[in-house]
């Protein structure tokens, strides 16, 4: 498991994207669709990281917080973006019905926010975890961690 660590203003989260642009970028060549695991407590700032990468793909989707929906689609010209909030999933047979592991990991790129209770249903391959912790009000820390054997 490889890792890349930053403490960064969330002003200044462009080495951040560019690194998550770079993955995704290597999955996406080898016909590998990623799935974004994002941790952090509420409040951390998992919606608005994804809000604010993802726009730079130029989709013309307003994003935002799929919390009620359980999950939201966008369009660029990159790729789809299935962004998921799993925090209202309580127990797992609610997770069964919504039929969420036929996108995981077979097409565009999933975001999952509070996916924790979705692991048995989560591709083993194709994750990248991206981690959010907040230093003080204005700095967080973020941690990327992924496997380099699967983007070789």
């Amino acid at each position: 498991m490889k890792a890349s660590f930053l403490s960064l203003r969330e002003t200044e989260l462009n080495p951040v994207f560019l690194s998550l642009d770079q993955l995704v970028d290597q999955f996406l060549k080898k016909n590998k669709y990623p799935v974004i695991l994002i941790s952090g407590a509420m409040g951390a700032g998992k919606t608005t990281f994804i809000r604010e990468w993802y726009s730079r793909f130029d989709t013309i989707s307003s994003i935002n917080s799929p919390t009620f929906a359980l999950y939201n689609i966008y369009d660029s010209p990159n790729f789809r973006l299935y962004h998921f909030d799993l925090y209202r999933i309580k127990v797992l047979e609610e997770l069964e019905e919504l039929g969420f592991e036929e996108i995981w990991g077979k097409e565009g790129v999933s975001a999952i926010e509070w996916w924790q209770i979705a692991e048995p249903y989560l591709p083993k391959e194709n994750r990248i975890y991206l981690s959010i912790d907040s230093d003080s009000i204005k700095v967080r820390s973020y941690t990327l961690e992924w496997s380099e054997k699967e983007i070789q």
